[in-house]
């Protein structure tokens, strides 16, 4: 697939989808289809952490009009991590719906917490308040479990740690931590694929863990 995220989202999102899919997930997964198409050029598998039948399945689900842009089939997607498959079952099990959509999300969420930006900007969305709503909508178990707004990389690899017995946190409360900006505070950054249509780099902070 052309590495062009401006491109690619309008052809997806313009050409491609699927009759009564639900415009919000559409875009959702067109802003990290597009996003994963800049960072691995050729191997939309490995960006979304899907195999490259599911990547087929994925666009046959939601964006059928457009499966021809997937090209050649792409190399398998990279072993999973500890990590990753702990944060795969996190999301699987906390999903609201079932079917195929459902764990192909899980499994793209999982690959997508493993990049170095606050999740919200490597699902390649424009504002924390997307992923706001992406949580609610398909993850309100967790949702409600981050009732104190923890940055969702944090909260998500807590949990990892809080179910292994091992804990990263040495304050006894989060209000008595001194690194509790790091946890709590506001989310700002670029929208990364604006940052990419303006030929600007993407940025690689490290601000998500």
């Amino acid at each position: 697939m052309r590495a062009d995220g401006e491109g690619i989202y309008t052809r997806l999102t313009g050409h491609g989808t699927a009759h009564g899919t639900d415009l919000f997930d559409l875009h959702v997964i067109a802003s990290v289809i597009s996003l994963a198409a800049h960072e691995e050029p050729g191997s939309l598998a490995e960006g979304l952490g899907l195999e490259p039948f599911e990547v087929r399945a994925l666009f046959l689900e939601l964006f059928p009009g457009a499966i021809g842009m997937i090209g050649e089939p792409a190399a398998k997607s990279r072993p999973l991590s500890n990590d990753e498959r702990a944060l795969r079952d996190i999301f699987w099990h906390a999903s609201a719906q079932g079917g195929t959509f459902a764990r192909l999300l899980a499994r793209i969420m999982a690959r997508r917490c493993q990049r170095p930006n606050h999740l919200w900007q490597d699902l390649g969305l424009g504002s924390r308040r997307e992923l706001t709503l992406l949580m609610a909508r398909h993850y309100p178990q967790l949702a409600l479990r981050n009732a104190n707004d923890m940055k969702w990389k944090k909260f998500l690899y807590r949990m990892i740690c809080s179910s292994t017995g091992f804990s990263l946190c040495l304050a006894p409360l989060c209000s008595e931590c001194d690194d509790f900006d790091d946890c709590f505070g506001p989310e700002e950054g670029d929208n990364i694929l604006a940052r990419l249509r303006n030929d600007r780099p993407a940025p690689h902070s490290g601000a998500g863990r």
